[in-house]
């Protein structure tokens, strides 16, 4: 009798642990991150305008004659932007200029992390690595407070803010221009 008491608490027990497993899936945003990222990057390196909001296409004329089913007419806006994003956006976009000719030159890199890097300092006098630096700590500190703005506005966890910069980093070296180091794996660069 024991055995057949035991045999149902441990049916029971497999039968609660079963029921309490809950599986928990944590979406995360790669296409809007991406969209948002190939967008910013392309406004800031002066390859895109910053465009406004489109209207949505107009229904064709003869829609009241039809007969069934109409067809909706909306736009997907996956942009993502808000005050902070913007004035990031801008500064980024400013500052981009001054740092351009250094990137060409090869001497700042493109990390595989989304941050700018000093590849070749010994390339500059000691004021024009001075200023270089100085630039370089601005644009990746604001680059810094974009990625966390950008999961912020997605609602993204903060554990995923490394794929966050992934993403960015992708399109930052994609849009690098021609001559500009950039991290292909870590630790491994090559010129574009």
């Amino acid at each position: 009798m024991k055995r057949s008491h035991l045999k149902k608490y441990y049916l029971v027990l497999v039968a609660l642990l079963l029921i309490s497993c809950v599986t928990i899936n944590i979406y995360f945003p790669a296409a809007e991150v991406e969209k948002a990222a190939k967008e910013i990057s392309e406004e800031v390196r002066g390859l895109k305008e910053e465009k406004a909001p489109e209207n949505s296409p107009a229904p064709p004329e003869n829609s009241s004659l039809r007969l069934g089913p109409g067809v909706a007419y909306a736009q997907q806006e996956l942009t993502v932007s808000n005050a902070s994003i913007r004035q990031l956006k801008a500064r980024l976009k400013a500052r981009y200029p001054k740092l351009k000719p250094y990137m060409t030159k090869g001497i700042i890199g493109e990390g595989a992390d989304g941050f700018l890097v000093l590849k070749d300092p010994q390339a500059l006098s000691l004021r024009e690595r001075a200023q270089v630096k100085r630039l370089l700590e601005a644009q990746n500190r604001d680059r810094a407070a974009l990625y966390r703005e950008v999961m912020k506005a997605l609602g993204v966890a903060p554990r995923d803010l490394p794929r966050i910069q992934k993403i960015f980093a992708k399109e930052w070296q994609r849009t690098a221009p021609a001559g500009t180091w950039v991290e292909v794996s870590p630790g491994r660069w090559v010129r574009k």
